[in-house]
């Protein structure tokens, strides 16, 4: 059965077995069970700090990956500027070493 209470909203009241667990009572329809509002509401609460938590690793997963494209570019121009500087072979790959070595690598 559904009802509109004076707040425009409609409730929904469904005939069930209420039932009394140990701590909180419940309401068994249809093989499902209805669970007390105390525990709705942590349930509730995890889903919005599991929401949050996914919003922000999407924030930053966005921001490092135009961070990353930013030091993709700046690299590329690097090596470009250091093979022009001292004439190496464009057509080879370079590889930086510590200290200020640079030297050629395999294709990949």
């Amino acid at each position: 059965m559904t009802k509109i209470q004076k707040d425009g909203v409609r409730h929904i009241k469904e005939a069930g077995i209420h039932h009394m667990g140990k701590r909180t009572g419940y309401t068994l329809i249809d093989g499902e069970y209805r669970i007390a509002p105390a525990y709705i509401l942590q349930f509730d609460a995890f889903t919005a700090q599991r929401a949050g938590i996914d919003e922000m690793l999407c924030s930053v997963t966005k921001h490092a990956a135009k961070t990353l494209e930013v030091i993709a570019s700046q690299n590329k121009k690097l090596w470009d500027e250091i093979i022009d500087d001292i004439g190496l072979d464009a057509s080879m790959e370079w590889g930086y070493y510590h200290n200020g070595v640079i030297k050629k690598r395999e294709k990949k």
